[in-house]
């Protein structure tokens, strides 16, 4: 499961992951933010996947969203979650 970080305040990190997806209270995800690397190559993907931290579901708000808090590192808006296996 994947989805992308909607909102990150002291309060919480909002997702836009949702029941819907199956989310559920208590599952874990790694944070991961893309980073346009200095040495362009052609024909070739000119990004880096960066993995930033933890976070680890709330709260479900509806079939589309959840709230989350930080377990570790840092979690930005538009940065992307994926369920930690």
């Amino acid at each position: 499961m994947r989805g992308q970080i909607l909102e990150a305040t002291d309060e919480g990190v909002y997702l836009c992951i949702g029941s819907a997806d199956g989310a559920k209270v208590g599952q874990e995800f790694k944070v991961y933010k893309f980073v346009k690397m200095s040495e362009l190559r052609p024909k070739q993907a000119n990004f880096k996947r960066e993995e930033t931290g933890t976070i680890k579901i709330t709260e479900i708000v509806d079939e589309h969203y959840a709230k989350a808090r930080r377990l570790t590192g840092e979690a930005k808006e538009n940065y992307i979650v994926e369920l930690h296996k």
